[in-house]
């Protein structure tokens, strides 16, 4: 049961950094509109090009944190199975092969290059 709430709990971690993400993003995108919205000409509307905007972020980071699924049950198995073949394996060595799994099953191409980076520091 711990193993359960442990991914649980992993899964919640990963859920609140894609919705704080996804907030600073909007923070961010909205300090800039307000910053532009000065320097544009008097009587442009300012609310569908700012709706418009919106709409494009919405759906970007949407698009990017439904592809930042880590699946913690599927690498949690994986690397109990690895263990049971090589019982030697060492904490660097499970790491490498947490993110050659990772890289391998994710189809977001900025996590690909993370995971890479990471594998190439943990040799």
């Amino acid at each position: 049961m711990t193993v359960e709430n442990d991914l649980h709990r992993i899964t919640k971690k990963i859920d609140d950094f894609n919705d704080e993400t996804k907030l600073n993003l909007k923070l961010h995108v909205e300090h800039e509109a307000q910053t532009h919205r000065r320097i544009l000409p008097t009587g442009f509307f300012y609310g569908a090009v700012h709706e418009e905007i919106q709409a494009i972020v919405d759906e970007r980071m949407h698009d990017f944190t439904k592809n930042t699924d880590l699946k913690p049950q599927e690498l949690y198995v994986y690397l109990q199975e690895e263990i049971k073949q090589n019982p030697t394996l060492s904490k660097r060595q499970l790491h490498y092969l947490a993110y050659s799994h990772l890289e391998r099953i994710t189809t977001n191409k900025f996590l690909k290059k993370i995971y890479k980076t990471m594998k190439k520091r943990m040799r």
